[in-house]
């Protein structure tokens, strides 16, 4: 890593691996400065990208307008409710290889990631 991570990127750092939730930026800069007070919202966002660039967390969309933040790299998937928004890691699960696609010739595969939309149990019980 080309920059030292600074005491700020480090406290947005702490914040995302300690969150399971796949925060939203908002929500990491609402929990970063309850550790760091004077934090302002463009430093987290600068951190974020900045760990994102580095490859230290990942951003990951699921259709919103915000991107969330994950610092699990291992490969992985996720489950979305279009209800209450809430993100669960789904992990272990089979995915089909490059072979399984008819891709059109020349195109470089990077990732394959699964994400599966419907809706959380509580979010079952209230639309029932």
């Amino acid at each position: 890593m080309k920059n030292q991570l600074t005491s700020h990127r480090k406290t947005v750092f702490e914040v995302v691996k300690e969150s399971m939730d796949h925060p939203t930026a908002r929500q990491v800069f609402d929990r970063a400065v309850q550790k760091s007070p004077r934090l302002s919202f463009a430093t987290v966002y600068n951190s974020l990208k900045y760990l994102s660039e580095s490859g230290l967390i990942k951003q990951v969309s699921f259709g919103e307008e915000a991107i969330r933040y994950d610092a699990r790299l291992s490969r992985h998937d996720h489950l979305f409710c279009r209800v209450c928004h809430k993100v669960l890691d789904l992990m272990d699960i089979a995915i089909p290889t490059t072979n399984n696609f008819s891709l059109p010739k020349g195109f470089k595969v990077e990732e394959i990631s699964l994400k599966i939309s419907g809706l959380c149990e509580s979010c079952q019980e209230v639309n029932n």
